[in-house]
């Protein structure tokens, strides 16, 4: 029975990322950088960020942000959380996170469960004009 548990230990640490988490946060930084689970990779210079916006709430949350040219918006759980970490410009990196990760994720921390880029140019030609 214990070689099915360690070849099953092993699997799952195979599986996981190395990290569980879906953000990390240091003293300022210069940029923000953007990896989804499918291999996309992006960098933001916080000098472009222009707002954030938060909705929703539990497990059914979006924040967008807002950057000169693109916006970022992600779905996920807790991302209120993250809002200190955006508006003093500490958050550096952030992914997404496939759901089957869900159960083994932090419960006091963001989960990421999409994120992605638009150009904020396409944004708000798409939007309503109010007059």
């Amino acid at each position: 029975m214990s070689t099915l548990q360690d070849a099953l230990r092993q699997r799952r640490a195979a599986e996981l990322p190395n990290s569980r988490s879906c953000d990390s946060a240091e003293a300022p930084v210069r940029a923000l950088q953007i990896q989804s689970w499918n291999g996309e990779k992006w960098v933001f210079p916080w000098s472009h960020f222009s707002a954030a916006c938060h909705q929703g709430s539990d497990e059914t949350e979006q924040l967008v942000l807002s950057f000169a040219n693109h916006e970022v918006v992600m779905e996920g759980a807790r991302l209120a959380l993250l809002l200190p970490e955006i508006a003093s410009f500490r958050l550096d990196n952030l992914r997404d996170m496939p759901a089957k990760f869900r159960s083994q994720a932090d419960k006091n921390e963001p989960f990421i469960t999409r994120v992605s880029v638009r150009s904020a140019v396409d944004s708000q030609e798409s939007r309503p004009k109010t007059s």
